[in-house]
C-alpha cells in the first residue's frame, strides 16, 4: 500500500464514523498513525495510546491511562485485526475504567476475535502499510 492508497483508506474509514468520540486510543504500534490521522478528521484533540504485549500465550495492557475516562466515548483504533487479542484486551481495559468503547480498523481478517464496529473490509492476508 502507499502512502496515497492509504490517505483515500483512512479517508473512507473517517467517512463512517457517525457516533461521538471525545477521545481516540490507538493501539501502539500499528494503530498509532491511523488514529493519529482519525483524530485530526473528526477533530478530535485528545489521544492517548495503548501498548499491549504478548507474554506466552497471553497479552497484557501495560500502558496506564491515568485520566478519569468515566463515561467518555472512546474511538479504539488499529491499523488491521489478525486474531483481534490485542484490541479485545483493549477494549476490555477501557471498559473496565468506564468508558464507553467503540472500535475501529481499516481492515479485518476472517480470524479475527472481534469484529469492529467501523472496518472497511475483510481481507485474506496481511496488508503491509506505508510506515512499515
Amino acid at each position: 500500500m502507499t502512502w496515497g492508497e492509504f490517505e483515500k483508506e483512512i479517508e473512507k474509514l473517517a467517512a463512517l464514523i457517525t457516533s461521538p468520540v471525545d477521545i481516540i486510543v490507538p493501539i501502539a504500534r500499528g494503530g498509532l498513525i491511523p488514529g493519529r490521522i482519525l483524530a485530526s478528521k473528526l477533530h478530535i484533540k485528545t489521544m492517548y495510546a495503548l501498548t499491549v504485549i504478548k507474554s506466552g500465550h497471553q497479552r497484557h495492557v501495560v500502558t496506564e491511562i491515568t485520566q478519569d475516562i468515566t463515561d467518555k466515548n472512546i474511538l479504539l483504533v488499529e491499523d488491521m485485526l489478525e486474531i483481534g487479542t490485542s484490541m479485545q484486551m483493549s477494549k476490555e481495559y477501557l471498559e473496565k475504567k468506564g468508558a464507553n468503547v467503540l472500535t475501529a480498523c481499516l481492515y479485518t481478517m476472517p480470524q479475527s476475535k472481534i469484529v469492529p464496529e467501523y472496518s472497511l473490509k475483510q481481507i485474506t492476508s496481511v496488508e503491509f502499510f506505508p510506515w512499515e
